[in-house]
């Protein structure tokens, strides 16, 4: 995404569709998922995205729900939103993701997930070196200190109302995290040097977000060495001279065959 896109028309959607789903959820006791997976390619490009699932119950409780989402702020300002889709449980599920071009556009991304109460706080993502040879790093804070205000802003707890949602919850007898569940995937090239997350052992780094209002750091470093192409960018310059060295010998033998016959038909006696 453009640096310059204004974070107010993007987080001007993304939090209420989450908020708009858990004002949803709290009401019919059920639950919604949410996965924010970060991609990173050696040359520091890649994806962010958000998939959000609901379960049957809410799809059960609520009849036609799907129509009632909008995602055209989304969708101006640079994300790419799929159509929604129905899961083999009966719920529903949708994806809105945006490529970065660097770093530095991945790290505007990030902070547009969310706003001051949480969860993304501070996220930054910095790649030093070459694509050959680079190190990833990605710092920021997991954190929740503002209940539903984390998932809508406050234009849109004074439309939905917050303390009705609140009661309905408190009614419940849930607290967000059962509720919600949130998890932050990112997967960036190389080998993980280290992380405040859990590794996959492959390639990806996780973190779950906690909804007791309690801080996770966001660390982790990785180094990406591409050995098969360091090799070659080394050799790659002996190679292209061996080539012309090889050119050079079949040219001069081409050349000595050509001439050793040449004398050979001079020699020859005519009838």
């Amino acid at each position: 995404m453009n640096s310059l896109v204004s974070s107010k028309r993007v987080v001007g959607r993304a939090r209420p569709l989450l908020g708009l789903l858990l004002a949803i959820v709290l009401l019919g006791a059920c639950r919604v998922d949410n996965v924010v997976t970060l991609t990173v390619k050696p040359n520091g490009s890649g994806n962010l995205a958000l998939v959000t699932t609901v379960d049957a119950e809410i799809v059960a409780n609520n009849p036609g729900i799907e129509s009632d989402l909008s995602f055209e702020d989304a969708k101006a300002a640079g994300w790419k939103v799929s159509e929604v889709a129905t899961t083999e449980t009966g719920g529903l599920q949708v994806r809105v993701s945006h490529h970065f071009n660097n770093p530095q556009e991945a790290t505007t991304l990030l902070n547009q997930l969310s706003g001051e109460y949480g969860p993304f706080k501070n996220m930054s993502l910095s790649r030093d070196g070459k694509d050959t040879d680079s190190t990833f790093t990605l710092n920021g804070k997991l954190e929740v200190n503002g209940g539903m205000n984390a998932f809508a802003d406050g234009k849109l707890l004074s439309l939905i109302g917050g303390a009705p949602y609140k009661q309905a919850l408190a009614d419940s007898n849930q607290d967000i995290g059962q509720a919600v569940s949130m998890t932050f995937l990112a997967r960036m090239p190389g080998k993980v040097t280290s992380t405040s997350g859990t590794p996959d052992g492959i390639d990806a780094i996780t973190w779950n977000v906690a909804f007791d209002g309690s801080s996770q750091d966001v660390a982790a470093v990785t180094e990406n060495t591409a050995v098969a192409s360091t090799i070659a960018r080394i050799f790659s310059p002996v190679l292209f001279w061996l080539l012309v060295l090889w050119l050079v010998v079949m040219a001069g033998f081409s050349g000595f065959v050509f001439f050793t016959r040449f004398r050979r038909s001079k020699r020859t006696p005519t009838a």
